[in-house]
């Protein structure tokens, strides 16, 4: 049936890890978000 194999796509995806690169990014991005957001305060 196709919702057992969506379910079990859904599930392999679900397991995979986030890469480091990626979660890097992330650090970043939220790096430039916080400071970003600090400097509108301070002004």
């Amino acid at each position: 049936m196709i919702s057992e194999k969506l379910k079990q796509l859904y599930d392999s995806v679900a397991e995979e890890g986030i890469s480091d690169r990626f979660l890097d990014l992330l650090e970043k991005l939220d790096a430039a978000e916080q400071k970003s957001s600090d400097e509108e305060r301070s002004s």
